[in-house]
């Protein structure tokens, strides 16, 4: 996975050809899910988007699920 931009809270890099953004920032509705996650696609398609599962409480766990869940 390679880096292009991290602060807390934040994460912006690539995986494969992908581009992967991880927002820290709870869900309004179910504070139990606490990353946005958008994994895109080179052409620009969405491969995944969403809120985190529950139980996915730190960065690496959201970088493990964006990966997982783009099927990267």
């Amino acid at each position: 996975m390679r880096i292009i931009e991290k602060r807390r809270g934040y994460f912006l890099g690539t995986h494969k050809g992908a581009e992967i953004e991880i927002d820290r920032d709870p869900c309004p509705g179910a504070p139990e899910r606490k990353f946005y996650i958008i994994v895109r696609w080179k052409d620009g398609g969405y491969l995944y988007q969403g809120w985190s599962p529950e139980g996915v409480n730190t960065m690496a766990e959201a970088k493990r699920d964006a990966i997982k869940g783009a099927c990267l």
